[in-house]
């Protein structure tokens, strides 16, 4: 079912005490407070009634969950939403699920393998890279990681990050 759906953030707590609950996003909370729906892990698709930016979080209020009770149990659930429901993105921003299956090259042009997948860690993301039967872990941010969107990934890796 996660096919064609984007990971936006987990839910972290309720907020307040009519069933709204507190969405850590990753990326622009402002970007996802359009959505009409949004699809829990476990749980299906929820439709959204209310969406308040919170510093980096988002408030949601769902159709059906009316109490703080009602929103303690979506605690830690992931959230996802139709890629095809999301805001078009400028030309140097990304989704993670479009990294997958990019080619790696360092800078001198060298084949570093693929994207495997993007493990999010919140506090900084990293790339989990393979080529052949080797995989190593790489930071995404500046200055390792240059994005050329749809293309490839160009990659300044420090000595001894990936070894042989």
């Amino acid at each position: 079912m996660l096919e064609n759906l984007t990971h936006i953030g987990t839910i972290s707590a309720p907020f307040g005490v009519k069933g709204a609950i507190k969405l850590y996003t990753i990326g622009d909370p402002h970007r996802l407070l359009d959505l009409e729906r949004v699809w829990l892990e476990g749980r299906g698709w929820l439709k959204v009634q209310i969406a308040e930016a919170h510093g980096p979080a988002v408030m949601y209020k769902f159709l059906g969950v009316d109490s703080r009770e009602g929103a303690e149990l979506l605690k830690t659930l992931k959230v996802y939403a139709a890629d095809d429901e999301l805001p078009p993105l400028e030309d140097d921003e990304f989704y993670h699920h479009q990294l997958v299956g990019l080619p790696i090259r360092s800078l001198e042009g060298e084949d570093l393998g693929r994207v495997k997948s993007v493990i999010e860690l919140g506090y900084g993301d990293l790339l989990e890279c393979s080529k052949g039967f080797k995989i190593y872990l790489v930071p995404l941010q500046a200055p390792y990681v240059k994005i050329v969107r749809g293309r490839e990934i160009v990659l300044d890796a420090p000595e001894g990050l990936i070894e042989d």
